[in-house]
């Protein structure tokens, strides 16, 4: 194996590679990179056993081959070469030798033939989405997934399409604080598609593979795996086995008093006051008179904080509490200049809509303050 590639060409699909490979790793040759050459590619394959990614790019190839290195150690050398350079990488009996303009590395191999390779995904229903809405339904949904271990079945996003609406593809996450829900509507070939969940490790390389590409994702769903097909690239993985439970019981249906406010002045009134709120709790105060609303933040150690905000808001007055963190969080996720929130009574959850995306919605629980 004997090829030559640009510096910012070669960084590209490492990026994506290093990050699915475990830093500290039982199995050793899990913590290494597969490079095998054609004719005129390089492609570049990483797993962890329960997801891999093969991404391939252009590249002047002297002589074909295979072989592993290391992935973390190769991505961090190229990382540290300069803008611009040209890079050359040679299969020399046991060692790889990297070298670019007088830097040059010696680096160990592992046995091609101990690489895993992860099963292909059986036959099951294919269908194409958008990058651009595969992106927003992943960034208005990842950030509620849970990190709870012990229920599973929440650490990734639910995508199904719902009982409710067979016209629909539904992404769901929840962290049992917090529900997070957008929706496209169903591609073709995705209608008799199973609910399944995605880990978020796997959500998070989809994300990141979904920006510079422009066009349709081919995603091909089985009953234990998905895989997602880019231009370049082929993420599988395997998928979290379990039930996702009963959502739409916890959105609520009856929240009458809705308040509209400008999402930046709320996103900021917020992120000032919650600057004297204790790590844990996070807490902050919405008190909600005629059409103003009231920020306020109590802690014992580092002082008491608030805000008026102008609001439209004409209903009863209202005292509820809620994570300052999670209400910035869905903040983010609102395009439009309006956020609108929808709440009961002070020990009901709220729903928060962005006007400007339909089937956004997130639900979110409240604290006692």
């Amino acid at each position: 194996m004997n090829f030559t590639i640009d510096r910012n060409a070669l960084l590209k699909p490492l990026s994506h590679i290093y990050s699915v490979v475990e830093r500290r790793n039982t199995v050793p040759i899990l913590s290494n990179v597969l490079i095998e050459t054609n004719s005129s590619k390089v492609s570049f394959t990483a797993t962890d056993m329960d997801m891999d990614i093969v991404e391939e790019t252009n590249c002047i190839v002297s002589s074909q081959g295979k072989a592993t290195l290391v992935a973390h150690t190769l991505h961090d050398i190229v990382r540290k070469l300069p803008d611009g350079s040209e890079i050359k990488i040679e299969l020399n009996d046991l060692n790889v030798e990297v070298s670019a303009g007088k830097s040059k590395f010696i680096l160990p191999t592992l046995p091609v033939d101990d690489y895993p390779v992860m099963t292909n995904v059986e036959k099951g229903h294919e269908f194409n989405v958008q990058s651009i809405d595969l992106a927003n339904l992943i960034d208005n949904t990842k950030f509620a997934i849970s990190s709870e271990e012990t229920r599973y079945y929440l650490n990734g996003i639910f995508l199904h399409i719902p009982e409710s609406n067979k016209e629909k593809l539904r992404v769901v996450a929840t962290d049992g604080h917090r529900l997070a829900q957008a929706e496209i509507p169903i591609p073709e070939g995705a209608q008799d598609m199973p609910g399944i969940i995605l880990p978020k490790k796997a959500v998070g390389e989809i994300r990141k593979l979904t920006d510079g590409t422009d066009g349709k994702i081919k995603i091909i769903i089985s009953n234990s795996k998905a895989q997602f097909i880019f231009p370049n690239s082929v993420l599988t993985t395997k998928l979290i086995d379990g039930s996702f439970p009963d959502y739409q019981r916890v959105i609520p249906k009856e929240n009458l008093n809705k308040l509209v406010v400008s999402n930046t002045q709320f996103s900021r009134a917020i992120d000032r006051v919650s600057t004297v709120s204790m790590e844990k709790s996070r807490a902050v105060k919405l008190s909600l008179s005629n059409n103003l609303l009231s920020l306020n933040v109590n802690s014992h150690d580092l002082g008491d904080a608030s805000e008026d905000l102008e609001i439209d808001y004409n209903y009863d007055n209202l005292n509820i509490g809620f994570n300052s963190k999670y209400l910035l969080d869905i903040a983010s996720q609102i395009q439009g200049k309006e956020i609108e929130i929808l709440l009961s009574d002070s020990a009901s959850p709220a729903l928060i809509t962005d006007p400007d995306q339909d089937g956004v919605i997130f639900v979110l629980m409240p604290m006692r303050v």
